[in-house]
């Protein structure tokens, strides 16, 4: 059933009609015919823009998990792994015990590490050698 805006905008066509020439009619349809074909071509290319990008941005992706496969691989090997048929986690388990094997062998050997080899930032250093200090007790007055 038509309802009242329907309505509304049946009466503003039949009005517009009968104060306008005739000829104009077709030339107010052809633009918007031509307003539609326009807006149409323009969605289908915002479309395939978003489609590139979002393919661009996976292969992209892709490659980065690549190359971080690749690291690992080099790592691996270069601490003496056999890499053939392992997971990304198991060559990092295994890049974790034998980095854990080189850290007690060098602590086994008596060897001390010296804060320069150490991961930990001088800053943490620092705080922890004030924290180690003893504290000398003040001279009493007399």
């Amino acid at each position: 059933m038509i309802e009242g805006i329907e309505w509304l905008f049946i009466a503003l066509i039949i009005i517009l009609l009968i104060l306008w020439d005739p000829q104009t009619i077709p030339r107010f349809a052809r633009a918007l015919a031509e307003a539609r074909r326009e807006y149409e071509k323009a969605a289908s290319t915002v479309q395939e823009l978003v489609k590139e990008f979002e393919s661009e941005a996976e292969k992209a992706a892709q490659q980065e998990e690549q190359d971080i496969e690749r690291d690992i691989i080099e790592k691996a090997r270069s601490l003496g792994i056999e890499t053939y048929g392992k997971t990304r986690e198991e060559l990092l388990i295994a890049m974790f015990k034998k980095s854990m094997e080189q850290g007690k062998g060098a602590s086994e050997e008596g060897k001390e590490v010296q804060p320069s080899e150490s991961k930990i930032p001088e800053s943490v250093m620092d705080q922890n050698s004030l924290n180690n200090e003893t504290v000398q007790p003040r001279p009493e007055k007399s």
